[in-house]
């Protein structure tokens, strides 16, 4: 190669700028949890206090406190969100600054196959409403999330406080024929576990069960001739449970599955129709003049199907537990 046409080739190599992919502006989340006011399991919707800052470098980068957009809220008419400064502050450092503070409902399809043994998990998820991956990348604070050491959620214990950040793909153009977006936003995702006391709901809600089991099994105890008495234990039996059954039903959402407590209410119907079957049989051999057939039924009906209702109700209550 001639040296006028390398030189200038290589002139040409130095002024001619480099075509770079332009790196996403990194913001620092983290979030402090103040309170939690309210959990509506028929709603599934919960009332969270919280504050979220924002941390960045980039100085032509629009405050990530006014573009942060909610992913799970419900009830948006009563949000709150109000920034702690009215203008980003810049530190020391270099870095900009801001913090938010949201107040609202939020909401979560909440599972409640083992209710109210179940373990459940409040979010708050948000993402910026404007810039893809390409153009921001959340990353989480060091020191992590903090929740208020006054925090007291009736009737739940809460477990560790948790921030989680992973791209989300929307699959929609959301119509517009440009396609100028990837459509991956960078989300984050705040989280809290919760669980309810097991011995405490116990006592609420197997105890009163077991007492109408073991009050009609009385019908299996009491001599197969007290027909009258032993046909009225089994039909109020049967009546408690549907009342129990309907009471705890008008704290739960409609869904298309079985709770725990439907499953033991199941095992009680179960327990008591038997046992009234078992009465009828007995009242027709002590009629037939098979008196010593019946009084065997009697007392084996009563140790079986007791033996029974106790296995599978320890099997699906102590599956519950262990599951959450």
């Amino acid at each position: 190669m001639p040296r006028p046409l390398a030189l200038l080739l290589l002139a040409f190599a130095v002024a001619a700028p480099v075509a770079r992919a332009a790196e996403p502006a990194r913001v620092v989340v983290g979030a402090y949890l103040n309170d939690i006011q309210s959990i509506d399991l028929k709603l599934h919707s919960y009332e969270v206090d919280l504050y979220v800052w924002f941390r960045w470098t980039d100085p032509t980068l629009e405050s990530p406190a006014d573009t942060l957009e909610f992913v799970n809220p419900s009830e948006l008419w009563g949000h709150t969100k109000n920034t702690s400064y009215e203008a980003t502050v810049e530190l020391p450092g270099g870095e900009r600054y801001q913090v938010v503070r949201v107040q609202g409902r939020f909401c979560k399809k909440l599972p409640l196959y083992n209710y109210p043994f179940d373990r459940q998990a409040l979010t708050v998820v948000f993402e910026d409403s404007r810039k893809d991956v390409r153009e921001l990348v959340y990353e989480a604070d060091p020191k992590g999330v903090t929740v208020n050491p006054d925090l007291v959620l009736p009737g739940f214990t809460a477990g560790a406080a948790a921030l989680a950040i992973a791209p989300f793909h929307y699959p929609t153009d959301f119509g517009d024929p440009r396609d100028t977006k990837n459509n991956v936003y960078s989300r984050v995702v705040f989280s809290l576990p919760i669980s309810r006391p097991a011995w405490t709901y116990s006592v609420k809600f197997l105890l009163p069960v077991l007492c109408v089991v073991l009050c009609a099994a009385l019908m299996l105890v009491l001599r197969p001739s007290y027909v009258d008495a032993r046909v009225g234990i089994g039909i109020t039996a049967l009546l408690t449970v549907v009342a129990l059954q309907i009471t705890t039903n008008d704290d739960l959402p409609n869904v298309d599955y079985l709770v725990l407590m439907d499953k033991v209410y199941i095992l009680a119907y179960v327990y008591v129709i038997a046992g009234l079957a078992v009465v009828v049989r007995t009242t027709k051999l002590l009629e037939g003049a098979s008196a010593e057939a019946g009084e065997r039924l009697h007392r084996r009906a009563l140790v079986v199907l007791t033996a029974l209702f106790v296995v599978a109700f320890a099997a699906v209550v102590g599956h519950a537990v262990v599951a959450g």
